[in-house]
């Protein structure tokens, strides 16, 4: 009778298929350490931007795939495309595995010497497992020091979280710790 138990909880465990991962809850900051390059020399009419790598996980804000300050994060293409419709991809590594964003522009707000560029995608794990394919938002913010031809400065988000579902303070917190990398970069 055990025997028989056994055998139909193994049957029933397989018919039942995988149990579901967990989904991916992750908003940080990336820091750009190299020098920002347009492709036009201004980023208000740029199709692509170069961060000029290395680029390194900053704050963290929320974390349930083991991510750690400093992580190197590649982003691919090297320019990123800023226009509507470009595609990249964003990779680093956690002690849970690989973890891949795959990504599309789908909007862009030029200011007077600025750029807002949103993409939206995946973020899944393509090295361990536990983790589900999740929706994932990148933003990014470029600003150009003296118009045309001068300094570029940018700031990196991504999150799990939708854009408008990111209470105040968050923003804030990631908003202060673009201007604080920012000013570290200047530094150095």
């Amino acid at each position: 009778m055990i025997k028989k138990t056994l055998i139909a909880a193994g049957l029933a465990a397989v018919l039942a298929g995988p149990a579901s991962a967990i989904p991916i809850e992750v908003t940080f900051n990336v820091a750009a350490l190299g020098t920002f390059t347009a492709n036009t020399g201004d980023v208000t009419t740029a199709s692509t931007i170069s961060s000029g790598a290395p680029d390194l996980v900053a704050a963290i804000i929320a974390n349930n795939i083991g991510l750690v300050s400093g992580t190197t994060v590649l982003l691919l293409p090297d320019p990123l495309p800023v226009s509507v419709g470009g595609v990249f991809t964003k990779q680093f590594e956690t002690p849970f595995g690989t973890f891949l964003e795959t990504l599309t522009v789908t909007s862009t707000t030029p200011g007077m010497n600025s750029l807002g560029v949103l993409a939206v995608g995946t973020i899944s794990q393509i090295v361990g497992v536990g983790f589900d394919p999740t929706p994932v938002y990148w933003s990014a913010a470029y600003t150009q020091n003296a118009g045309p031809g001068g300094q570029i400065n940018g700031s990196y988000n991504s999150s799990t979280t939708p854009p408008g579902d990111v209470p105040e303070p968050a923003t804030l917190a990631l908003l202060g710790i673009g201007l604080v990398g920012m000013a570290l970069r200047r530094r150095g």
